[in-house]
């Protein structure tokens, strides 16, 4: 690290050198060379940060490598073969589940995304017709077109592609950890460490297949940087921030980003603060370092703007922000804080889930780490940076676990009041590495006080025996099943599944479980207690290299254990749903739309946004944000009942309330699984089998809206709720009269009319941001097109603009004078534009800040 990065505290701090044993030393012209180890070790030491840049990468592939092999991929997609319409012809070798059902957003949202994008570049996808009668794509916030880690997927075979972007996040995270570790003034051992635990704990490695780990991959740089701003506020180093801001805001997790930046901006206060009050400096020495913080998160949000304006259009569209606020805030149970010690106490989802989703299982960092936390904070009492970190620490604990006052004060601010807040669990686990880092560095010193040595191993040895007494008084140590658990815990065997509908607590498989969990627990965390104790001891202690090595082996070890299985390489032969007859039938008839219906909300037939991938129209989908009206129709009608939290455009329910609002939204057929139509046949005016077969059965609704026609009656109606009620209402036939919030000039006025003869309609070509419509009307009309009214859709009759109407509460419309006409409609919206305008502008403007500032180096060089 340059020194002029350093604090002069850091600058005038000299580690203390260990001395090398004669046994070790190379003895001027006696041929001897030096041992392995010590060579190894002089070779990092000589080159820190190369070799951390190769340890992480070696990290990463042996993590998730297994993807790139042949025939393999990292995805659990294999888990859609347990739905409709292919669970008839699953093969008996996929697991009931899939290899891992906790991964069903991946395999059912994002990679679908991902291969949709593929095949529309090089135009960017703007919009996507498949899901939700019509929305955004590129304006939601989890698609992530511009993201770096969605590039492999555009430009590799896709099913090796994620492989390849899983490791990329992996070793991103890893030494943006150890760069901020260095920044902070710690050892090679200590930032290498920092890495580890950062990257490979379990948060972050149980949500790398999400749009969230692709932001946290970022939080150590932008954490590093917002460090250099306060230290050196210069044109690189604002820059630098701002690159990375816009980075992660491409991630595709705005929730993530605003945990991110509210981060960045405390730790910027906190640094800034504590530098004047070292420098001794007055409070105009802020100004500078305050400009270059708020220029590069400016600038940054400039970067991504291309992203950010179409998002922020769509969140004012939408009903999420309403839902979110009035909505409870979350927390997770206090229970799983002993994930810290146990990560399997709940069991896995690749072999027995005593609880399935354990909310998230994202505590575990390592016992190595936690005893590493506590002598940093034992060894040197009085660091503000490190008292910091364990306060912002325990602000995080309070908002994941619910923990009042604290909770009930910021869950109520803005930002935190929309935002699942359990997440900023990642921010703990980046505190543990970076004390874990700093703990390791103060053992590696030569002179520890007797006293703190003592507290040090006193330390050590509780955390050890947590576990072991947390099982004895809850009474789930059960002796007789430790030799199971053994062969669970280090034999990779699978406990007995207890039968279906049987509550697994009580049962042999819940106390093989968690004797399993204490045995994966007790050789690491003694392995970890050992190195303690011989570094610690007063005679022929372990040397320092010996020390830093073996204990990063022991926690990586300790990691990968805990994190096996989460991201399985299955088959690719059943990454891939096939093409079903049921599926073959429903693309027959396009561009009609479709529902899976969810019996009792315990099925998804072909689970939303797979529309995507087979070419389908599907009225359901599972997307965030959601377009306002469009959300109040399904609530209200579709799939009631659903919490503000949830997503209920996913389900969709047979209810003539639910029929109507399909109706409404040209739901032509309804898939249902072949047990449900004997169990829960679908009754309604209209519904008749049109497809039956062992992957499923389709009902035909002859009462659905034509996707395009053409009206010659109106019925105003201002009111917003008025209107949903009136296209809703039974009886309601949007074929002959339209719904209007305000006159349209020409038509007459009707609550109901029969629809006009001779007026036709038809669709001539149907693209993802472009339709071409082919209409006659015989009087003066109104052209309904049944897809979501957003604003950018522009329109052209016979080559002229015409005003894009919203009728009949959330579909598009266009006003018509009698006669045959060519209606184009064309999604251009001017918050695209303006958002690429600003990121070339902001792009631009910070590679001339680049190019200056580099070329007054240069000069002051010469």
């Amino acid at each position: 690290m340059p020194v002029s990065y350093l604090t002069p505290a850091q600058r005038s701090y000299h580690p203390p050198v260990q001395s090398v044993p004669t046994s070790a030393a190379v003895a001027p012209g006696s041929g001897e060379r030096a041992p392995a180890v010590t060579r190894a070790f002089r070779w990092f030491a000589a080159r820190p940060t190369l070799a951390a840049a190769l340890i992480y990468a070696v990290l990463s592939v042996v993590m998730v490598g297994q993807g790139l092999l042949p025939g393999r991929t990292l995805s659990s997609s294999d888990g859609l073969l347990s739905s409709v319409p292919w669970q008839a012809s699953k093969p008996a070798s996929v697991p009931g589940l899939g290899t891992n059902f906790e991964l069903a957003d991946a395999s059912n949202v994002f990679q679908p995304m991902l291969r949709y994008t593929r095949s529309q570049l090089p135009s960017i996808p703007l919009w996507n017709p498949y899901i939700m009668a019509g929305r955004p794509l590129l304006a939601d916030g989890q698609s992530a077109v511009f993201s770096p880690f969605s590039v492999p997927s555009y430009v590799l075979p896709f099913w090796n592609s994620l492989a390849v972007a899983a490791i990329m996040k992996l070793f991103l995270a890893a030494f943006g950890a150890f760069v901020l570790a260095r920044v902070l003034g710690m050892r090679f051992g200590g930032a290498l460490l920092s890495g580890v635990v950062f990257a490979f704990g379990t948060f972050f490695v149980v949500w790398l297949a999400w749009p969230l780990s692709s932001v946290y991959a970022f939080i150590p740089w932008t954490l590093a940087l917002t460090e250099l701003v306060v230290r050196r506020p210069g044109r690189l180093t604002v820059s630098g921030l701002a690159a990375v801001i816009g980075l992660q805001f491409l991630g595709g997790h705005p929730e993530s980003s605003f945990h991110l930046l509210f981060t960045a901006t405390v730790w910027f206060v906190f640094r800034a603060l504590l530098e004047r009050h070292r420098q001794r400096a007055d409070f105009r020495s802020l100004v500078r370092p305050a400009l270059g913080y708020a220029a590069a998160v400016l600038a940054g949000a400039g970067l991504a703007a291309l992203v950010l304006a179409p998002f922020l259009e769509f969140l004012l569209h939408s009903g999420d922000l309403s839902h979110r606020i009035n909505a409870a805030a979350g927390f997770w149970p206090k229970k799983y804080v002993g994930a810290l010690f146990l990560h399997d106490y709940w069991g896995r989802p690749t072999q027995v889930d005593l609880e399935a989703f354990m909310q998230v299982r994202g505590w575990y960092a390592g016992a190595a780490t936690l005893m590493l936390a506590a002598a940093a904070l034992i060894l040197k009492r009085r660091s503000a940076e490190r008292w910091a970190i364990v306060v912002y620490a325990l602000f995080c604990t309070c908002m994941v676990l619910g923990i009042r006052p604290v909770f009930s004060i910021v869950s109520s601010l803005p930002g935190f009041d929309a935002a699942h807040n359990e997440r900023l669990l990642i921010y703990i686990l980046l505190s543990l590495a970076l004390l874990a880092g700093w703990g390791l560095d103060d053992l590696c010193e030569i002179r520890i006080p007797r006293p703190s040595r003592r507290l040090v191993l006193a330390a050590g040895a509780t955390i050890f025996c947590v576990p072991i007494v947390w099982m004895l008084l809850a009474g789930t140590l059960v002796v007789h099943e430790l030799g199971s658990g053994l062969k669970v815990a280090w034999g990779f065997s699978h406990p007995p599944v207890p039968p279906v509908g049987v509550n697994v607590e009580g049962t042999v498989t819940a106390a093989i479980v968690r004797d399993s969990s204490l045995e994966i627990w007790l050789p690491l965390a003694g392995a970890a207690l050992i190195l303690l104790v011989v570094r610690l001891r007063e005679r022929r202690r372990l040397p320092v290299q010996w020390f830093v090595g073996l204990t990063v082996a022991v926690l990586v070890v300790d990691l990968f254990r805990a994190n096996m299985g989460f991201n399985p390489a299955i088959r690719t032969s059943t990454a891939s749903p096939p093409v079903t007859g049921a599926i073959r039938y429903l693309q027959s008839q396009r561009p009609n739309r479709f529902v899976g219906v969810s019996t009792q909300q315990l099925t998804q037939p072909l689970p939303a946004d797979l529309a995507m991938t087979f070419g389908l129209y599907d009225a359901r989908g599972y997307d965030f944000p959601v377009e306002k009206r469009f959300d109040a129709l399904w609530r209200r009608n579709v799939a009631p009942g659903i919490g503000d939290l949830t997503q209920p455009e996913e389900f969709a329910e047979a209810t003539p309330a639910a029929l109507r609002a399909l109706d409404l939204l040209s739901v032509k057929d309804l898939l249902i699984g072949p047990l449900q139509a004997i169990k829960f046949p679908l009754h309604g005016p209209g519904l008749s089998v049109a497809y039956h077969g062992s992957d499923g059965v389709v009902y035909n609704n002859s009462r659905a809206l034509p996707r395009t026609f053409v009206v010659d009656h109106q019925d105003t109606i201002g009111n917003q709720s008025a209107q949903l009620a009136a296209v809703t209402a039974p009886g309601f036939d949007g074929r002959g009269v339209a719904v209007t919030s305000t006159p349209v000039p020409g038509l007459p006025q009707s609550s109901s009319a029969a629809a006009p003869g001779g007026a036709d309609a038809r669709l001539e070509s149907y693209g993802a941001e472009k339709v071409v419509i082919r209409a006659t009307a015989t009087a003066p009309s109104l052209l309904v097109l049944t897809d979501d009214f957003y604003p950018g859709w522009n329109a052209t009759v016979d080559g002229r603009s015409e005003t894009v109407q919203r009728v009949d509460y959330l579909l598009r419309g266009v006003s018509l004078s009698p006669g045959t006409h060519t209606i184009v409609f064309r999604y251009q919206p001017t918050s695209w534009k303006l958002g690429v305008i600003i990121s070339l502008l902001c792009a631009l403007g910070l590679l001339a800040a680049v190019a200056s500032a580099l070329l007054a180096r240069r000069r002051t060089a010469r």
